[in-house]
């Protein structure tokens, strides 16, 4: 088969990412960038492909069958829009939108445009997060009781540099990183049907949050807690635990801890433990803990891979636009717990 002509819009730090994945793999050919900034030509020029200041432009002069849409998360809609009206299917980068009614839009553009959406919580691809949702739902732990997260680094000063992650709606670690951490519970563990949050920008005094506490209760009856904050040195965020991007120091730590009525498993490192004899168990018996083994791959990779293969109906989105309303409408129950001081039932919660 020919290579799907993929363009991106959005040349940012995750945008040009996606152009160099695209430009490596076998299954698509970079066509073009775009970029409402036209500073950003010289990332165009660097790989070799046109280089548009309009979105239309670029959809009708270089005809891409897919688009990644790497704006900020406020335009996703928009952009969107122009793509399902030239039927051209989208990977849109997470958050799928900054509110509930703009990821509606998409959701409804999508199916009057006949175009397949699939959007970037690229972690699902992670076999890490694979094999752990296989273990839950296989029932090798048991029934879940719980999920733990603690999710901590340091972000440096100038990433404040840009603006928008110093202020409301979309800056601070809730929407920018928690919401990867939400949709994976998700993910794994089911739907969640109320939050208790309190946040915090006692570090920094910025108008986001730069620490969060959070209490989850899913569905199933389990409960879990996600303690994040990106103003401190240490050594525990998925990023830096699983390898998965390379920019961060690895430190093969366990950020994430799963409790079953039969076991327990610490992730990444994937350490199943349980009793040696299930027929003694309690505190006092010997437990073993079991590695599993679990061959690595990029998510990122793989993600594309998807999207070549969505693009050509050979399969479903893995994370489709309502799927990923539902994770946004999560962050957001979040946001609004930690304003209101009170639990909340997140929008669409175990809905369409």
């Amino acid at each position: 088969m020919k290579p799907e002509r993929l363009a991106v819009i959005g040349v940012g730090l995750i945008g040009v990412r996606h152009a160099e994945l695209i430009r490596a793999h076998e299954m698509c050919a970079l066509v073009g960038l775009c970029d409402v900034d036209p500073n950003r030509r010289a990332v165009a020029e660097r790989f070799g492909v046109p280089f548009y200041t309009s979105v239309e432009e670029l959809i009708e002069r270089e005809r891409p069958a897919g688009v990644v849409i790497a704006t900020s998360n406020d335009t996703h809609a928009a952009v969107a829009e122009i793509c399902a009206r030239r039927s051209v299917d989208v990977l849109i980068e997470k958050p799928i939108a900054s509110t509930l009614e703009q990821a509606q839009r998409i959701v409804e553009t999508a199916q009057a445009g006949g175009i397949q959406v699939l959007v970037g919580h690229h972690r699902r691809h992670n076999p890490l997060i694979q094999k752990t949702r296989e273990l839950i739902g296989d029932g090798a732990l048991g029934r879940l009781i719980g999920v733990s997260i603690l999710w901590a680094l340091l972000k440096p000063d100038d990433y404040f540099d840009v603006g928008w992650r110093r202020e409301q709606p979309g800056g601070g670690p809730v929407l920018i990183n928690l919401i990867h951490e939400l949709d994976s519970l998700r993910f794994l563990c089911g739907e969640i049907e109320e939050v208790y949050a309190r946040t915090s920008s006692a570090v920094r005094g910025f108008a986001v949050e730069d620490s969060a506490s959070i209490s989850l209760h899913f569905l199933s009856g389990a409960l879990g807690t996600l303690l994040a904050s990106d103003a401190a040195p240490a050594p525990w965020s998925y990023e830096a635990t699983t390898g998965e991007n390379p920019a961060y120091f690895r430190t093969h730590e366990n950020c994430y801890t799963f409790l079953g009525t039969a076991a327990s498993l610490a992730f990444p490192r994937m350490e199943l433990w349980r009793y040696a004899d299930s027929s003694r168990q309690g505190w006092k018996e010997p437990m073993e803990r079991l590695a599993v083994e679990v061959a690595g791959a990029d998510p990122l990779t793989r993600q594309l891979t998807h999207f070549c293969r969505v693009i050509r109906r050979e399969e479903t989105p893995l994370v489709d636009a309502q799927d990923a309303t539902k994770s946004l409408a999560l962050a957001l129950a979040v946001q609004e717990s930690a304003r209101t001081g009170l639990p909340v039932v997140p929008a669409l919660v175990g809905g369409g």
